[in-house]
């Protein structure tokens, strides 16, 4: 079993949908039964669904519990650096920022190495390592730890939220409902979420086109709440 190979199985599942043993074996350079054992590992994770010949995504494996961070990591990822260009405009030197645990601030990260005397609060784990790999000021709510998405949620996260009064507050959810609500499969990251945008001046969804006329169980906010939605 190859933890590299597992990951680029799934980066070419999140393109392609659907994936047959055959392909993957050419494009991978491993034998069909080194592939078909890295696709049951997968499977037993709860992350693909094994069919005749191949496999598809595990359409299940969206709730909190089954999708790790690396998932998540891949999907739209053009997309996120091109909603990251645009989200730096509304950034300024000196800002108070709020930063959530979501991929598509992960992608801004880069960017705001680019603004001056920036202070970052944020509850994402991998987020920390990364503004510190930039030299940004950064705060950690701290909290207890969603080991599926790498956040920091609960009562401790809300109290240092509350401590701050912020600028800009960036986020990001798996969906736009038609009628205009902010939803996501996980509620603990809503609840973080919807403190920091009550203790920013201004507030910013980070979306991707593809998000956009999806609905999860559960709202944060409607968008009329929020100060805009930064789209591809």
């Amino acid at each position: 079993m190859s933890i590299d190979r597992e990951k680029q199985i799934l980066e070419i599942l999140l393109k392609e949908k659907k994936v047959s043993v055959p392909d993957l074996a050419k494009t991978l350079f491993i034998s069909e039964p080194s592939i078909r054992r890295d696709l049951q590992s997968l499977e037993t994770q709860n992350l693909i669904k094994r069919v005749h010949g191949g496999a598809v995504l595990e359409e299940t494996a969206l709730s909190k519990n089954k999708i790790p961070f690396l998932i998540r990591e891949y999907e739209q990822s053009g997309a996120k650096a091109m909603i990251a260009k645009k989200a730096i405009n509304f950034i300024c030197d000196n800002n108070i920022i709020f930063l959530d645990a979501s991929t598509s601030c992960y992608y801004l990260i880069p960017f705001l190495a680019s603004k001056k005397n920036l202070t970052v609060i944020t509850n994402g784990v991998k987020a920390l390592t990364k503004l510190a790999e930039y030299g940004i000021n950064t705060i950690s709510t701290g909290g207890n730890l969603l080991n599926s998405c790498l956040a920091l949620v609960g009562e401790e996260a809300y109290k240092t939220i509350d401590m701050y009064n912020a600028d800009v507050a960036l986020f990001s959810c798996r969906g736009v409902s038609d009628d205009g609500y902010l939803t996501d499969i996980s509620p603990e990251e809503n609840y973080v979420r919807k403190r920091m945008i009550q203790r920013a001046k201004r507030s910013y969804l980070l979306c991707a086109n593809e998000k956009i006329g999806k609905s999860y169980f559960h709202n944060l906010c409607h968008k009329d709440d929020i100060t805009e939605v930064i789209h591809e």
